[in-house]
C-alpha cells in the first residue's frame, strides 16, 4: 500500500508526516492486500480563526480500481484523522464482505445441476 500524507494550511511537523503514514499503514494493515494507494489530505479551512474547521480527506484506490473517498471535520485535527481512517477502515470491510457474499453466491449457482427444459 502506498500511503502520500498532504496538508494544505495546517502545520505539520516535519517528522509528523511520516508518523503519520506509519499510522495509517497500521490501521489499514488487514487491508494493505486491497489498496493500491491511499492519499491523506488534511485541511484548515478557516485558519486560526478556530471552531470545527479542520478537515481529513482519505482517498483510497483500491486494487479492484474502484475508489473510495472519506471526509471527516471536526476541530481536533488528530480526531478527524481518527474518525475518516476509522469510516475507511468500515468501508474497506462492507466492501469485501460484500463481493465474498458475491462470489460465493455466483459459486453456488454455477454448481446447481441444470433441470431439462430450463433455460441455461
Amino acid at each position: 500500500m502506498n500511503v502520500k500524507v498532504q496538508s494544505r494550511h495546517v502545520a505539520i511537523p516535519r517528522n509528523a508526516g511520516a508518523g503519520l503514514a506509519t499510522r495509517v499503514q497500521l490501521v489499514l494493515a488487514r487491508f494493505s492486500d486491497s489498496i493500491a494507494r491511499l492519499e491523506l489530505t488534511l485541511k484548515d479551512i478557516n485558519g486560526p480563526r478556530g471552531g470545527r474547521d479542520k478537515v481529513c480527506v482519505v482517498r483510497a484506490q483500491l486494487v479492484d480500481g474502484r475508489q473510495l473517498v472519506v471526509i471527516d471535520r471536526n476541530a481536533s485535527l488528530r480526531r478527524a484523522i481518527g474518525r475518516a481512517l476509522h469510516r475507511t477502515k468500515a468501508l474497506i470491510a462492507g466492501r469485501l464482505q460484500r463481493r465474498r457474499a458475491l462470489l460465493r453466491t455466483r459459486g453456488r449457482r454455477a454448481a446447481l445441476p441444470q433441470l431439462e427444459g430450463s433455460p441455461a
